[in-house]
């Protein structure tokens, strides 16, 4: 009689935790549900939190974390209602929400999916109404922005200006030197044509910068592109852009370049989006450098992932064909990218990113007795502070190391930036 009462007593001592730990899951949630009732999602939020840290296979959990952090338009909440959806795929609830989500951050081709799959899942009559209003305006074109416009400004020291400016090889040979200057950056982008299917957008970007003594590299760089974008299935779209590009360089021309892309995309259920393009470019340089004009032949692989409510990771890799009018500038380019993206307190976000290139020429360069070959290797992090949805201030550093065999080509660059962006 003593050995049972024994393993009786020890029986209950051993399921009692488990008993607290699901009556404690109980509690957190109704106390979530009544915080988000009375508009206190702060609350909610953190007793969600708790909640689905216990049970992290609750569907209703991760729904209602998601919809707390909708509620605030907080940047996490995209990823916690994917996580729902992995959960409960056919649940009505969570394709409005994360279908209401898209359109209210503008991204109606992938707000229109998740209400078509809603109304396929026989939904309530009012999920139903809202899920056939949302379409119809997005059919109708007849809600939502058509054009939008950003204007940043802001201040760069660079340690090695007459290497390169921005995006685009300069001429070597020059004195290595820093400067101070100043970034204007322009833009508008605009929808010709969208419904639920396909979507035709525009956009032209003016990037200008002012140095402080070293003038004769001011850059100014005017962009056009176009593209469109057909959905082929719920996961694959394809799609197809072309562009135009002139770069000045003290006010006098350095480069055009003309590109076609076209590529395709998968979007899966979980957040996660796969990219594959290939891109023509032809270049015209001015008349110092016209041994370089020719044309580059690019493979693009891109692919980005929602790690947690927080943090996202995405990893690239690209391989360029450089066929040039004088062969000793033609080239291969492998590169391969990673960079990570942390959404933290406050509208703060963090972006840490890392690239590794390795670039072989062709021929032996003028002056040179060997092959060039370079292998450069690029680190940055900037912290973003998301003041408003119009306004934004970030600061950032961003350092460059490049190793060659030919001496002269190997060098180290560091850029410092303080930029302020509004966006319409």
């Amino acid at each position: 009689m003593l050995r049972k009462l024994t393993l009786l007593c020890t029986f209950c001592l051993m399921t009692h935790p488990a008993f607290a730990t699901e009556a404690d899951f109980e509690k957190r949630m109704a106390r979530g549900v009544t915080a988000l009732d009375a508009g206190d999602a702060a609350r909610a939020q953190e007793e969600f939190r708790a909640a689905v840290k216990e049970h992290p296979a609750d569907p209703e959990a991760a729904l209602y974390l998601a919809i707390a952090l909708n509620s605030t338009n907080n940047p996490a909440a995209e990823s916690a209602l994917k996580s729902a959806l992995r959960l409960d795929p056919g649940n009505a609830r969570i394709n409005l929400e994360l279908g209401t989500y898209y359109y209210n951050h503008g991204s109606f081709d992938e707000s229109g999916d998740y209400f078509e799959n809603l109304l396929t899942l026989k939904p309530d009559a009012e999920m139903k109404t809202a899920a056939e209003t949302y379409l119809a305006n997005i059919r109708g074109q007849s809600s939502g922005k058509r054009w939008g416009a950003t204007l940043m400004g802001g201040m760069q020291y660079d340690s090695n200006v007459p290497l390169a400016a921005d995006p685009t090889l300069l001429p070597t040979g020059s004195d290595r030197m820093g400067d101070w200057k100043g970034i204007v950056n322009f833009g508008l982008n605009g929808i010709a044509y969208r419904d639920s299917q396909q979507e035709l957008t525009g956009s032209y970007s003016l990037y200008q910068t002012l140095h402080l003594h070293l003038t004769d590299f001011d850059l100014t760089q005017n962009t056009f592109d176009v593209a469109y974008k057909r959905r082929i299935t719920p996961l694959l779209s394809a799609k197809l852009s072309s562009g135009f590009e002139s770069i000045q360089l003290g006010g006098k021309k350095f480069v055009n370049d003309y590109s076609i892309t076209p590529g395709a995309l998968v979007s899966l259920d979980d957040g996660t989006v796969i990219g594959l393009d290939y891109r023509f470019r032809e270049s015209f340089f001015n008349d110092s450098n016209t041994d370089r004009n020719g044309v580059i032949h690019s493979i693009i692989l891109s692919y980005r992932q929602p790690l947690s409510e927080t943090i996202n990771v995405r990893v690239g890799y690209s391989f360029d064909r450089e066929l040039t009018r004088v062969s000793a500038w033609s080239s291969f380019v492998h590169s391969g990218s990673a960079g990570l993206t942390f959404s933290l307190p406050h509208a703060l976000m963090l972006d840490v990113s890392a690239e590794a290139s390795g670039r072989n020429y062709d021929e032996i360069l003028a002056d040179a007795t060997e092959v060039r070959s370079d292998t450069t290797l690029t680190g940055g992090a900037s912290l973003i502070w998301q003041a408003s949805q119009h306004l934004g201030l970030s600061l950032g550093h961003q350092y460059t190391s490049n190793t060659s065999n030919i001496s002269g080509y190997g060098y180290t660059r560091g850029i410092t930036s303080i930029m302020l962006q509004g966006r319409y």
